[in-house]
Parts: C-alpha cells; sequence; structure tokens
C-alpha cells in the first residue's frame, strides 16, 4: 500500500509540474519583451533556498553570449546592420545566514567586453565593458517541511548602480545596448520553490524573478523583466561514473517589455524568449560544486527587428561552509 501510494504521489507531482510548464508556456506566447546585450546574466545563478544561520555561500560564474541573427517577431530577418555581438561577463554572489529563516546577499557582476561587429567596410565594432549594476537583496524562507523535503523560499532586493555615467569610446557614446548599466535603481522580488525525491536522488525546481527599473538621468527606463525556471535534478549513479555527479535539465522564460525613453516607447525593444539549458554539475570532496551549463534557444519573439541570442555558455562555482 506504501509503494502504491507513493507511485500515485509521484504521478500526481509530475502532472502538477508538466501543467505548470503548459501553463507558462500557452499564456505567455504573445508577450512582449530584450536584445541579446542586454539579457542579465546575474539573474542565471542556481542560489535558491535560506542558508543556516551563521552559514556563508560564495558563488563565481563566468558566462558567455554569441549572437549573429536578427529576428523581427519570431521570423528571421534580412537585416544585416551586425554581423554579430557577444559578451563576456564575470560575477559573483555572496550570501550569509543572518538567521535560520534570513538570509542576506550581495550579487556583483562586471563586464569584460560587450561588443557589437557591424556589417562595414573597413570592418567596424564598438565595445563596453565595466561593472554592472549591485544587488543586494534579503531572503526569507516561507516554507521548511524536511519530511515531504518541499521548500519555498522568498527574495527583494534593491538594484543599485555603480555609475550613473555613461561609457564613451573615442569620444563618442556607446548605444543602451553596450553600456555595462544604463545607471538606474530598481527593484527584484524573487520566488524559489523546491521539492526533492531522496529515493530516486531526484529534484524539481520553479523560480521566479521579477526586475523593475527606474528612469536613469536621461530619462531612459529598461521595460519590466519576468524570468521564470523550471529545473529537474538527478544524481548520475553509474558503476562507471566515478565523483559525485548531477545532471539538470532547465527549461527558462524570460520576458522584457518594452523600454522607454524621454521621446516615447523605444519599438525595437522587448522579448519574449524560451531556453533549454543543459548542465552538469560536479561536487567535489563535499565541498566544492563545480557547474558548466549551454544555453539552447527554443522559441523567440521580439518586437521589431532586434539580434538574437544563438548560444550562451556558463560555468558556475559555489561552495557553502559554516562560521
Amino acid at each position: 500500500m506504501i509503494i502504491l501510494n507513493r507511485r500515485r504521489y509521484q504521478s500526481l507531482f509530475n502532472r502538477f509540474i508538466f501543467t505548470i510548464l503548459l501553463t507558462v508556456v500557452v499564456f505567455t506566447e504573445n508577450t512582449s519583451a530584450q536584445c541579446l546585450s542586454s539579457a542579465n546574466p546575474v539573474g542565471g545563478s542556481e542560489n535558491l533556498l535560506v542558508l543556516e544561520k551563521r552559514s556563508v555561500r560564495l558563488i563565481s560564474f563566468y558566462r558567455f553570449n554569441y549572437g549573429n541573427q536578427y529576428y523581427d517577431g519570431s521570423e528571421r530577418s534580412d537585416f544585416n546592420l551586425i554581423s554579430n555581438a557577444n559578451y563576456n561577463f564575470v560575477g559573483s554572489i555572496i550570501g550569509y545566514g543572518l538567521l535560520n529563516k534570513l538570509t542576506l546577499e550581495a550579487e556583483l557582476g562586471y563586464y569584460i567586453n560587450k561588443t557589437y561587429n557591424y556589417n562595414l567596410v573597413p570592418e567596424y565594432s564598438l565595445r563596453g565593458n565595466g561593472f554592472s549594476s549591485g544587488l543586494f537583496s534579503v531572503k526569507y524562507g516561507l516554507i521548511r517541511n524536511n519530511d515531504k523535503r518541499f521548500f519555498i523560499s522568498s527574495g527583494f532586493g534593491a538594484k543599485i548602480p555603480f555609475s550613473t555615467k555613461p561609457v564613451s569610446r573615442d569620444g563618442v557614446e556607446l548605444p543602451v545596448e553596450l553600456q555595462p548599466t544604463v545607471g538606474a535603481y530598481g527593484a527584484v522580488f524573487q520566488l524559489f520553490m523546491v521539492k526533492e525525491q531522496p529515493l530516486t536522488g531526484s529534484r524539481y525546481f520553479l523560480t521566479c524573478r521579477v526586475d523593475v527599473n527606474s528612469e536613469n538621468k536621461r530619462d531612459y527606463k529598461l521595460g519590466t523583466s519576468v524570468f521564470s525556471s523550471l529545473f529537474y535534478s538527478r544524481h548520475l549513479m553509474f558503476p562507471w561514473l566515478k565523483g559525485d555527479w548531477t545532471m539538470i535539465l532547465q527549461l527558462r522564460n524570460e520576458i522584457r517589455q518594452k523600454d522607454r525613453s524621454s521621446n516615447g516607447w523605444i519599438e525595437s525593444t522587448g522579448s519574449n524568449l524560451f531556453y533549454l539549458s543543459p548542465q552538469l554539475n560536479l561536487f567535489i570532496k563535499e565541498k566544492l560544486n563545480v557547474s558548466m551549463m549551454v544555453d539552447i534557444p527554443l522559441y523567440r519573439y521580439f518586437n521589431g527587428t532586434q539580434i538574437a541570442t544563438r548560444y550562451g555558455i556558463s560555468l558556475n562555482l559555489s561552495t557553502d561552509f559554516s562560521l
């Protein structure tokens, strides 16, 4: 009877996850949203739940994104002003368990480059670099059910720009897409849900992050962004596989509303994107997590004509320890 109930519970839970996934796909299909170089790379880090009191979590990560295709709506466009675009980004997240249900976090990041290579003769490119906005947040544990292995945490944070002065190259101010930050303050709301299945070594994650931005000194305002992700992870337990390996599959939806300037809404901004992101994680000596992830676009819809991400690669390092 226990085995039957467990199987029935597993079946119901899998249907529940599938229903959530289907709902996300259906109701965001025609929602508006931002191009490759405006993506927020910090939002993808897998720091989900609150820490134990006096515990510290350190995360370092590197991200590379590349795009060489223009889209108009959901269709490829013949527009080819930019031959390709890319960025290299490094960042870190520091978390501290102030209380058992309350964690303080700081996210810091730096763009090594944000580059546009133009289809011009002679060859011409524009490149920006610098610190992105920092995020200082508080994360609170809403539900912690160890018996059912079910957890929910929420978070709220403030985005603070390191600079409000636009970056210029050779006396020319770079376009907004190549600025490391638009120099505006903002707020971030987050929600994390985790369900574990110890018998099978698998876990389900559901995360949501909402970024709300204010206007900068030039009256430019980034559109509100919503990032939703559904994860499935499973320990890889094979006799021939040495070490503690975990496979993670992520389906991520990124919705960005249109930007606005002093002249009104900017038409070629905002997008609705879906990515499939497979990931491998290695847990070394029960201290260090090393993971590599690849972003593969599944569905793209852009307002106006924009250059799209073709692929992205991420490398994450994380460790927890107690004070």
